[in-house]
């Protein structure tokens, strides 16, 4: 009797044991779908790379990603959102120098500070911006535009995707080494800014190579050069800014993952090897390199690194211009 019922209590007992191993099983992480926040519209940078790693990243996780556009204020809405969600590795951003580097040093009253609240998952690239004008414009290369705005400062207009966005900082840098001055044009985006320079309303712009591309191959606007350190293989014509007569210019955005302070070790690690396995998928890769987006080939602590120092670089270039929002 006695050994009956301590059988029996060993076969509960190993029993639960069973029955917890399984429920820790059936709660690996991901259990769920995975949302990423992308802070900007529909068909920018951010989204199109977003979108271009999504199915690789589902595989790799085993979970579907779900991209969330939470738009507005310059990227600082879908930002925040992403800082307040919970750090349970079921939120990530993909963020970027806009939102990394420009906004804490732009909008200096914020709330929250992204090297503080948010942890690197793993870094996309860096892309770098074609720098053009309409074609009904008098210039051919990007000397023609300096001699024409040193003719004439003031007078030639550039639209950007927001005041004091990365769109805006790549042409107040080019001014401010380039010794010219030209009249800025915010709108709420790069594509009505877009839309307008193909209207003629504006001069030029500086714009990603990702969405730039399909308006310099169709000949809709006049490329003059790329803002990168190297030409851009599908482009090799073009000469890079420093080519074309202003010696050290570089404006390289960077798009990376990124997920609230505080996540666990486990579902951040496998957040980092999922990313990384996609990212550096042969097909994904090609994509990537199609769209003008540059591996970088650095790790999470490296990417923190990174950040830091390129968050100090434009900070002073918008001390330096004086850049403020309202």
């Amino acid at each position: 009797m006695t050994t009956s019922r301590f059988a029996r209590r060993t076969l509960m007992a190993t029993g639960l044991v069973g029955l917890g191993g399984a429920a820790a099983r059936a709660q690996a992480f991901p259990s769920r779908s995975v949302r990423v926040i992308v802070p900007f519209p529909p068909a920018g940078a951010a989204d199109v790379i977003t979108r271009l790693l999504a199915e690789s990243v589902s595989r790799e996780l085993g979970q579907s990603l779900v991209i969330e556009n939470r738009t507005g204020s310059g990227g600082r809405i879908g930002t925040e959102a992403a800082v307040r969600a919970a750090p349970d590795g079921y939120t990530m951003l993909m963020g970027s120098q806009a939102t990394n580097s420009i906004n804490p040093e732009l909008y200096r009253d914020s709330s929250f500070d992204p090297a503080r609240d948010l942890v690197p998952v793993a870094l996309v690239g860096g892309v770098g911006s074609i720098i053009y004008v309409r074609n009904s414009l008098e210039v051919r290369s990007l000397q023609d535009l300096l001699a024409l705005a040193r003719r004439r400062p003031g007078e030639l207009t550039y639209g950007s995707a927001g005041n004091g966005g990365a769109s805006h900082l790549s042409m107040a840098l080019l001014e401010a080494m380039a010794g010219i001055r030209m009249t800025h044009v915010p709108y709420r985006g790069t594509a009505p800014a877009t839309a307008d320079l193909l209207a003629g309303r504006i001069d030029a712009m500086s714009d990603p190579i990702t969405t730039a591309l399909p308006h310099v191959m169709a000949g809709s606007v006049r490329a003059l050069a790329v803002t990168t350190p190297r030409r851009f293989p599908a482009l090799p014509e073009l000469p890079t800014v420093a080519e074309a007569g202003v010696p050290g210019y570089e404006a390289v955005s960077y798009y990376g993952f990124f997920a609230p302070a505080g996540v666990p070790a486990e579902p951040l690690a496998r957040l980092r090897a999922a990313c990384a396995a996609a990212i550096a998928e042969p097909a994904v890769a090609r994509r990537l390199e199609e769209q003008g987006i540059v591996r970088l080939g650095l790790n999470p602590e490296q990417f923190a690194a990174y950040v830091a120092t390129d968050r100090a670089r434009w900070g002073r270039v918008i001390r330096d211009a004086n850049i403020t929002v309202n």
